[in-house]
């Protein structure tokens, strides 16, 4: 394969992964807002412990599962980027 059709497949990938970041960090980021709005406006029992366990639960769940996902994409993107550096243009 040519390396000018390679680069531009690998442009290509490289936005598809850049695109999937930037949506994992709005999704966090709005999570983030939404659980400090749920605390600030005492929506959230304290005192109930089956609510306490669900909400960390929940919070647990979606951060992490964000925050793998946001290295995985980061991890793509190098891979890319090196992809990139080893063509011959």
């Amino acid at each position: 394969m040519d390396d000018r059709i390679k680069k531009n497949l690998l442009d290509l990938e490289y936005n598809k992964y850049l695109q999937y970041l930037n949506t994992a960090v709005i999704i966090l980021f709005t999570y983030f807002i939404g659980v400090v709005i749920t605390l600030v406006t005492g929506q959230f029992d304290y005192n109930n412990k089956d609510q306490l366990f669900l909400g960390a639960f929940l919070s647990v769940g979606v951060m992490s599962t964000t925050v793998i996902l946001m290295l995985r994409f980061k991890i793509h993107l190098k891979n890319i980027t090196e992809e990139m550096k080893k063509l011959n243009l």
